[in-house]
């Protein structure tokens, strides 16, 4: 058994868009499949098989890939004051960024699994979450242990950026991972450009990651990637307004700015 955790962070790897050929399909709780890196995802019915065959459960994520979320960092303050408390409580179960967004996370739903801290103990209690504790690791996956129902596939970057399974570096998981052309077609890319996985609010309380000090996005280098995005806050009179957004930057720190304004 390898039941020790090992994080996937944002900062290490970066995040995926929607439409990356990276991102490969597997079965969810809701109407449509969600999204993980090809190599999470390809490890991912690799598990599923064993677990229908030992358990008799059908393997199926409540969440996968997301998208970031937060239109700034105010807004992610503002939601952690709102449901916690505070940013520090909130912190505990919510991240700015998201392991999520790496496509290498999941967060299972079924077997008595659920995104939910208030099922946290009862949960460990579970036949599923015993068997990933006792089988997991030997697909690749890594429990968050604060939170029973997320699991996290941890590769090197180059893997995760090639999607290759020879750029691994574990001949364990290598075979475990080789694709052969019907594999592929089975897996196939999802090409729908409609967030699957989308969350407007909390996929039910957790998040999957506790960041540290340096992934809240306080300092951020230099350099900038091309991608950016804002968020408006209408005036409340035409002489009084504010507007803001962030410029999403190497890793995963992103720039913040806002104006205010209040004329006369």
């Amino acid at each position: 058994m390898s039941y020790e955790e090992k994080r996937v962070r944002v900062k290490k790897y970066g995040v995926l868009p929607r439409n990356s050929p990276l991102l490969a399909e597997i079965p969810s709780t809701r109407r449509k499949p969600m999204k993980l890196h090809k190599l999470a995802a390809a490890a991912f019915h690799k598990m599923a098989e064993e677990a229908k065959a030992e358990l008799g459960i059908e393997l199926k994520a409540a969440s996968a890939w997301r998208r970031h979320r937060w239109r700034s960092w105010e807004h992610f303050e503002e939601t952690m004051i709102r449901k916690y408390g505070s940013v520090r409580e909130g912190r505990k179960w919510v991240a700015y960024n998201s392991p999520h967004e790496t496509g290498l996370a999941v967060d299972f739903g079924v077997g008595g699994l659920e995104p939910s801290r208030r099922t946290a103990k009862k949960q460990r209690e579970t036949p599923l979450h015993k068997w990933l504790v006792e089988n997991a690791y030997r697909f690749g996956f890594h429990p968050y242990k604060r939170e029973p129902w997320h699991w996290e596939f941890t590769i090197s970057k180059k893997a995760w950026e090639t999607g290759d399974p020879a750029d691994l570096g574990d001949d364990d998981l290598e075979g475990v991972l080789s694709f052969s052309d019907e594999e592929d077609d089975f897996y196939g890319i999802i090409e729908d450009e409609d967030s699957l996985n989308e969350v407007s609010a909390f996929v039910g309380e957790g998040d999957g990651e506790e960041p540290t000090e340096d992934e809240a996005g306080d300092d951020a280098p230099a350099q900038v990637a091309a991608q950016a995005s804002a968020a408006a806050t209408p005036p409340d009179t035409p002489n009084v307004g504010q507007i803001g957004g962030e410029i999403e930057t190497v890793g995963d720190f992103r720039l913040r700015w806002s104006v205010h304004w209040k004329i006369g």
